[in-house]
């Protein structure tokens, strides 16, 4: 496998009462940890809004997944998957997981789907009508588990 160059991280938050947050989000992948939204207000996590962060490399292909707002991460300089450069193959990598971390005034979240796509390697956690709820005093991270089809 070659340098990871770029991350398209696409979540889904569920369309049910008290889904949405300003809360920080992360994602943990290939041994490290990225900052996806330091709790921005921006709306990337409200109710039924479906979002597709981009680290690393801008641009590219997003997958053909419709309905998808593509944005870049706050801080891309910190919160880039070719700083350091990294080659891990997929034997070796920690599992992946999404970390909630409880703040503002909208401390819990409801997140339907995650879709993680690096170097054509897709890392995803999707079952129709299955939601999960993150809030600090239920849980803050949901780990991803490789797979290869959809």
């Amino acid at each position: 496998m070659s340098d990871i160059i770029q991350i398209r991280a696409r979540i889904e938050t569920a369309d049910v009462d008290r889904a949405a947050t300003d809360a920080w989000i992360y994602l943990g992948i290939a041994g490290r940890e990225f900052c996806l939204d330091p709790g921005s207000g921006k709306g990337y996590f409200e109710r039924g809004v479906k979002t597709c962060f981009v680290l690393g490399e801008q641009g590219g292909s997003d997958g053909g997944e419709a309905g998808f707002n593509n944005v870049p991460v706050e801080d891309p300089e910190y919160n880039d998957p070719r700083t350091p450069s990294s080659t891990p193959t997929t034997s070796t990598w920690p599992p992946a997981y999404i970390r909630f971390s409880s703040a503002g005034s909208n401390p819990g979240w409801c997140v339907e789907r995650v879709k993680v796509t690096v170097d054509n390697l897709r890392l995803r956690e999707k079952k129709d009508n299955r939601q999960l709820g993150l809030h600090e005093r239920y849980g803050e991270r949901l780990f991803l588990y490789n797979v290869t089809s959809d």
